[in-house]
């Protein structure tokens, strides 16, 4: 048994099975990495343009009194907690390669976050957007007669709140659209390549 030969043809196999294992995860890693960047990109993006609302807004609570400020300080939690989830959901994404885990895996990982931050968004959308006229006429009111009680009591204030709320419902198709435009063609393209690396 020849000791140095057998050293030898276990070196290279070992070179050739690592060599396999690095490019097939580097290949994988370019196809989807400016994919997923892409969709990083545009998640971030929309998280920080729940900061850029909340700002003004709590700027705003600050300088007013009364009810309307309790209002306000209401929005601002509201969206604060919505990104709070979304950025939890955001941190789990994984962009650098990592050769001691199954490609096949993190991808999916990826497009799991990435879909439960649009389905969070989604159904905040659903329950937001009927509500943003109301809360609009709200603050609105509250800026000119500044506790609830006072608004409550005014002639056909409920009816208008739902009016206001009809006129929002629209409003959720043409976000959806919006999303669909921004995210529909780089999630299915992601969805190809998980397929792609099942088969």
């Amino acid at each position: 048994m020849n000791l140095e030969q057998e050293w030898q043809n276990l070196s290279v196999e070992f070179n050739s099975k690592a060599n396999q294992i690095e490019t097939s995860k580097l290949t994988i890693d370019e196809k989807a990495h400016s994919l997923l960047q892409e969709l990083i990109f545009k998640l971030r993006w929309k998280l920080r343009w729940i900061r850029i609302i909340d700002l003004p807004l709590l700027a705003l609570a600050i300088f007013v009194s009364g009810d309307l400020k309790i209002l306000l300080l209401l929005i601002v939690v509201t969206y604060e907690i919505c990104r709070f989830l979304g950025l939890r959901d955001f941190n789990k994404i994984k962009t650098a390669v990592d050769y001691n885990a199954n490609a096949r895996q993190v991808l999916t990982d990826n497009f799991n976050a990435i879909r439960k931050i649009l389905r969070g968004e989604t159904i905040f959308g659903y329950i937001f957007l009927p509500l943003a006229g109301p809360i609009g006429l709200l603050a609105y009111r509250l800026y000119v007669h500044h506790t609830f009680e006072q608004v409550i009591h005014l002639p056909n204030f409920f009816i208008q709140m739902a009016l206001l709320a009809l006129v929002g419902i629209p409003f959720i198709w043409l976000t959806k659209r919006m999303n669909n435009s921004i995210f529909a063609k780089p999630l299915k393209q992601l969805s190809d390549k998980l397929n792609n690396l099942m088969d």
